[in-house]
């Protein structure tokens, strides 16, 4: 039986049996809510079931999900499983199906360089960055890029001030900062920090190098224990980015932890590596 949304308001019932239920409502007898229409106020229609204003996604939730979608969201409940492939009784993700064809889940590492002519044909701006760095490394892939302004932007509402300082560079650029890095510091030390020209994920121009100002946007270990540092580890996925090179997996990606090096893979890959705290290696079975 639909109810009008007039009949639950004062003086708009047309029955003596609602104007008794508004009655009992207004002294506090009676809650109005569960009664269609009842609401008053646009913010109670617009509240969804967890508290987060509908349309919006919750804490945890994968992106485009909104807080409650109904019926659906109800059967896909008793279904045991959401849209996105997650495990609801577990809360866990499944691993998505993985495309070897997949432009954002290229692997560049010491065992799979580019050559020196790749250049991503599609490198856009970024809009926020370190003012006194390279002009010519503010770049990233369009898609990248704008999904790297949605997360500085995101993290500017929460007080967090996160820019690039170094997003893409050429084979070229690259070649130039490896030498400088070898004849300071000798090969072998190189060699755990830095990449030798076509082994640099920033050729790709799906990484970028973030700082902020508590660290006066050096790039630094420390970073990782300033608000923004751990915003960011917290929150990348949720705009398709991972820690690149984490804690405890030097052995695997081949360098030292850098919690200032985000690499763009998608929102659904980002997702799982970090629920299972993996590398892109072990995301993609490539472990040589």
């Amino acid at each position: 039986m639909k109810i009008k949304e007039n009949l639950c308001r004062p003086g708009g019932c047309e029955s003596g049996v609602l104007r008794r239920l508004w009655a009992l409502a207004l002294a506090g007898l009676l809650v109005c809510a569960p009664l269609a229409g009842c609401g008053s106020t646009d913010a109670a229609k617009d509240m969804g079931d967890s508290g987060e204003l509908a349309g919006e996604p919750a804490d945890g939730e994968a992106e485009g999900d909104t807080a409650s979608d109904g019926a659906d969201g109800a059967q896909s409940g008793a279904n045991g499983s959401d849209a996105d492939g997650s495990n609801a009784e577990a809360g866990r993700l499944s691993k998505p199906e993985i495309d070897p064809d997949d432009p954002y889940l290229l692997l560049v590492n010491k065992t799979h360089p580019l050559d020196d002519t790749y250049k991503p044909d599609d490198l856009a701006d970024i809009k926020y960055f370190a003012a006194d760095r390279d002009a010519a490394a503010r770049y990233m892939r369009k898609e990248a890029a704008e999904h790297f302004h949605q997360l500085s932007e995101a993290a500017a509402v929460e007080g967090h001030e996160i820019v690039i300082t170094t997003a893409y560079r050429s084979y070229g650029f690259q070649s130039v900062l490896w030498n400088n890095y070898v004849e300071k510091h000798g090969e072998a030390e190189a060699n755990t920090f830095s990449a030798r020209p076509g082994q640099s994920e920033h050729q790709t121009g799906l990484c970028t190098d973030v700082s902020s100002p508590s660290v006066n946007y050096q790039l630094t270990t420390d970073y990782a224990d300033t608000e923004e540092g751990r915003w960011l580890a917290e929150h990348c996925h949720e705009y398709g980015f991972i820690i690149r090179f984490p804690l405890g997996k030097e052995e695997i990606t081949g360098y030292q932890y850098e919690p200032w090096h985000i690499r763009y893979v998608g929102t659904e890959a980002a997702a799982y590596i970090h629920q299972e705290q993996i590398t892109l290696e072990e995301y993609l079975n490539v472990l040589d």
